[in-house]
């Protein structure tokens, strides 16, 4: 892969156990408000509902169909020039 950024799976198997515990993984996206949606048609639950956490955007968690918390990121709106 070119340029900055992270890769990574999402993985299902025998040895990986969906869990509220643990590692809190955070998903970069444009649109909380898109991906909740989704969230909730596919069967999974809003845990956290998006909140403003200032200059850094907002924040979400959810738990999806398969029982993992996943939370969200989404950068704060910018106005006017950079």
């Amino acid at each position: 892969v070119d340029g900055p950024g992270i890769i990574g799976a999402l993985a299902l198997g025998p040895s990986y156990k969906p869990s509220t515990d643990g590692t809190r993984v955070y998903f970069a996206t444009k649109s909380i408000d898109a991906v909740l949606g989704r969230v909730l048609k596919n069967g999974g639950r809003i845990e956290y509902p998006k909140t403003d956490v200032g200059e850094i955007g907002f924040v979400a968690e959810f738990i999806d169909s398969e029982g993992n918390r996943i939370a969200l990121h989404q950068p704060p709106v910018r106005k006017g020039p950079r």
